[in-house]
């Protein structure tokens, strides 16, 4: 049956259509073969191409310019079938703004890709065996011969068929006339043509990502843009929704969303105009919208506003996530086209809507809500079941701490505190101030009152080895909260301006993800204004000015902990909600510390004095710990119980630690170990 007298239906699939174009092809090529003997411009001879012969030249400069056939029955009947539920090459067309003659040129280039024997046809075509792939002129001359000078503009650079990448001049070709340039198509075309979901081109693949789809809608005012505009920039300081906004803006057109990561996109080797038309490629053959996210960071500098400026030229309109200040605005023309959004950073009761979108209403949502700072984006991405919600949450929320900030194990048990009753009735109203944060702060209001209620900061100041940072951990895990430590050689840096970056950074992911901060030898990092000398003090006080506007406005606890509370600026008790002096311990307390020190199934003689050691030496928690770690291992040694000798030893060895040698007057009524 021949493919003209099918009854006009619908193509099955994409294949019956390009199996039907083939068809029409092969007509085509038959055809023109035919006319080239027709008109003795055929040469059999099989060194051609190789030499011309007058003859031919004078006949091809004479022939008179015929016109494709009106009544093309065949490609009449493939046009309307294809109206009725376009098929890939089609949909192709329309999106990336091809007429008729383009999309047919690209049904012609993509032939030898599908099927080899074309190969040889248009060599026979061309009437040149090495040309085995079309060229404008054969195009031109098999689809519309009358207008030959219009229809060569459809290869120029900046027309659709190039600057889209859909087909592409062969390489080693650039030497050659334009018209003579051999064709072709890359594989990502012809697995778009065929309708084969083979994932988008491995150059971009890594860098791109499809858009959230929530399980349940969150309420999030819906993107708006104009036909007209070929860019919309949405500027805010983190997770606002853009995301799921742009999604549901893409959705309403009809399209799906394509996120492309600018930073990774724009730090590797691709020159930007390729990356652009990439990009852009991808998402015209997906029938998709494309958003750039660089909320991580814009990549080198320029090459965002120049990746923004052709995509808006070759996909438009393209929806561009940034930081406030990120873009270059005179780097960007065509500024009657663009579209500015400012989203406001989320408060804590927008997230509490999100969440309870999300999971659903309970105390689950109001948690999550107030313990962490994730964004629209970021919730859509992890909703499930609430009984899961919070792990993944956490553990998202994980992912994004910087490498300066290190989890505490929380390892430690309340009844192993030992300090005096009102330092532990201190620790216990911190450990409810965190814990009872969300409902105070959220739920009864006080953060429209007070603004500094967000922020818990607790100083913690006391000799070394008394329990801060235990102390810390403890508190922490009894409010359900995460404590990292900071590094502080990873957050000062010798460049001016880097410290105060790191410093934001720290704060900025403690503060998203909900965890506590904790900051040993605090007075390092805090320490007191000086008068200003010279530009190093400037800075350093600077620095310090910042750290003390930067910790106020911090929403989540903070830890400092300190030996030398006297070196640490003034400012900074005005800020602090908690000021916990760990003293060194009684007697009482370190015989306490010592019968702590060894676990129950530690070997022990049963005529260790507890008591007078702890009278006798004065050591701190974290001294007696270390000693009573050094005694098992010398009693090990000796194969024998840990007893007096092997205590005594230890004890001696912690004196040593001080920087002077132990002398019997240090021991007492005790014997001085040999």
């Amino acid at each position: 049956m021949r493919l003209d007298t099918v009854p006009l239906q619908r193509f099955a699939d994409a294949a019956e259509h390009m199996t039907a174009e083939c068809g029409w092809i092969d007509m085509l090529l038959a055809d023109h073969v035919r006319q080239l003997r027709t008109e003795g411009r055929f040469n059999d001879d099989p060194m051609r191409g190789l030499y011309a012969r007058a003859d031919d030249v004078l006949r091809d400069l004479e022939r008179a310019p015929r016109s494709v056939p009106a009544y093309d029955r065949l490609r009449a009947v493939i046009d309307a079938r294809a109206a009725l539920a376009p098929p890939p090459l089609f949909r192709i067309a329309e999106a990336c703004g091809l007429d008729a003659f383009a999309r047919n040129a690209l049904a012609l280039v993509a032939a030898p890709a599908i099927d080899r024997r074309y190969r040889t046809a248009f060599a026979f075509a061309q009437n040149d065996m090495s040309r085995a792939w079309p060229t404008p002129d054969l195009l031109v001359e098999l689809l519309a011969p009358d207008a030959r000078m219009a229809r060569l503009a459809h290869f120029a650079a900046s027309a659709p068929l190039i600057a889209l990448g859909l087909v592409g001049f062969a390489d080693g070709e650039e030497a050659r006339p334009l018209a003579d340039r051999a064709l072709v198509v890359d594989d990502r075309v012809v697995q778009a043509l065929l309708g084969l979901s083979c994932g988008p081109d491995p150059r971009v693949a890594d860098w791109l990502a499809e858009a959230p789809v929530p399980d349940r809608p969150l309420e999030l005012p819906p993107l708006t843009a104009a036909p007209e505009d070929a860019l919309v920039l949405i500027e805010c300081t983190g997770d606002a929704g853009q995301g799921i906004r742009t999604a549901r803006w893409s959705r309403d057109r009809g399209k799906e969303l394509l996120i492309v990561a600018a930073e990774p996109a724009l730090s590797g080797e691709l020159p930007v105009a390729k990356l652009a038309m990439l990009m852009a490629r991808e998402a015209l053959l997906r029938g998709a919208s494309l958003m750039i996210d660089a909320m991580a960071g814009p990549g080198p500098p320029g090459r965002l506003e120049a990746l923004l400026t052709i995509l808006s030229l070759l996909a438009p309109p393209v929806v561009a996530a940034v930081r406030p200040g990120t873009i270059d605005g005179a780097r960007l023309p065509y500024e009657r086209r663009i579209r500015r959004m400012a989203l406001a950073p989320p408060d804590a009761a927008e997230r509490r809507i999100w969440w309870g979108s999300a999971i659903g209403e309970g105390g689950t949502a109001d948690h999550l809500a107030w313990s962490t700072r994730l964004g629209a984006d970021a919730i859509a991405a992890l909703g499930r079941h609430p009984a899961e919600i919070s792990a993944a949450a956490a553990a998202r929320c994980r992912r994004s701490l910087p490498s300066i900030l290190r989890r505490v194990e929380p390892r430690w048990r309340r009844e192993e505190l030992i300090l005096p009753a009102p330092i532990l009735r201190q620790l216990d109203e911190l450990t409810a101030f965190v814990a009872h944060w969300p409902q105070v702060i959220g739920q009864w209001g006080f953060a429209a009152s007070h603004p500094q209620a967000r922020a818990c900061i607790a100083l913690f100041a006391g000799p070394s080895g008394t329990g801060k940072t235990m102390a810390a951990g403890i508190v922490a895990a009894a409010a359900e909260i995460d404590l990292y430590r900071v590094n502080l050689a990873a957050v000062f840096d010798k460049y001016i301006g880097e410290t105060e970056k790191q410093l934001d950074r720290l704060f900025d992911a403690a503060a998203d993800a909900g965890v506590g901060v904790l900051c040993d030898e605090a007075d390092v990092l805090f320490g007191a204004r000086t008068e200003m000398r010279d530009a190093h003090d400037r800075y350093a006080n600077l620095c310090t000015a910042h750290i003390l506007q930067r910790i106020e406005d911090h929403e989540g606890l903070v830890i400092l902990s300190t030996n030398l509370p006297k070196n640490m600026d003034d400012a900074f008790a005005r800020r602090l909600t908690h000021s916990i002096a760990f003293p060194f311990p009684d007697p009482g307390q370190r015989a306490r510390l010592w019968r702590a020190a060894f676990p129950p199934a530690a070997a022990l003689d049963g005529d260790i004095a507890w008591d007078e050691i702890a009278a006798t030496f004065e050591l701190s928690g974290g001294n007696i710990r270390n000693a009573a770690l050094a005694s098992a291992y010398l009693a090990a040694a000796n194969g024998a119980p840990i007893g007096m000798p092997h205590i005594l030893r230890a004890v001696a060895r912690e004196l040593e630690k001080t920087g002077r040698a132990p002398i019997a007057a240090d021991f007492g009524r005790l014997a001085l170990p040999g």
